[in-house]
């Protein structure tokens, strides 16, 4: 099913549902998934092709849904977050979101600003959005190229147009004492 609106009750129907969706991020385009939930996030390795020595990113709507991050360094990630869209990695219990793989004990997350994905976000919870794309591809510009790539695995399309120019969010690590160590810039 393809819709255009990222609110649209389809939408919210299936991630309630543990199915897929893919949709433009505040980045590119992603496979979203709820990340409280087992099975879909065995869905999106699935159809990702993902190893599970490889994380995803976690889409949350405000700084303080980031677990452990000290308000000194949610400061330092707010400062570099006004720019460019950033992830940031932080070192969490593995009992939270455990069914998402942990990279030597860390996740990583990125708020995402007010916007119709950010309503997603409040609605059905945290999302796992890793990139639209399956191994070793690029990502989809576009909703035809993921269906081309996703087919029937994602129960529903959000089409928000062509991406141009658009870019993955920067990635960071922000140590104890305040020193950012730029994963991806």
């Amino acid at each position: 099913m393809i819709v255009e609106n990222i609110l649209d009750s389809a939408v919210i129907s299936a991630l309630q549902s543990d199915q897929l969706v893919v949709a433009k991020t505040d980045t590119i385009y992603g496979v979203l998934a709820r990340a409280e939930s087992k099975r879909a996030i065995e869905r999106l390795y699935k159809i990702k092709q993902r190893s599970l020595d490889k994380s995803v990113i976690v889409l949350v709507t405000d700084i303080n849904d980031i677990p452990g991050l000290a308000p000194h360094l949610q400061e330092s990630y707010q400062e570099l977050a006004k720019n460019q869209p950033t992830t940031i990695v932080v070192n969490v219990s593995p009992d939270f979101l455990p069914h998402i793989p942990h990279i030597n004990g860390t996740l990583a997350f990125r708020v995402i600003p007010k916007s119709p994905l950010s309503e997603l976000i409040q609605k059905v919870g945290y999302l796992a959005a890793p990139s639209a794309n399956p191994p070793d591809k690029e990502s989809a510009n576009n909703i035809t190229e993921a269906i081309n790539y996703f087919h029937e695995s994602a129960s529903v399309y959000v089409d928000s147009g062509e991406i141009v120019d658009s870019k993955p969010s920067q990635i960071i690590r922000i140590n104890d004492s305040g020193e950012i160590e730029f994963i991806r810039k």
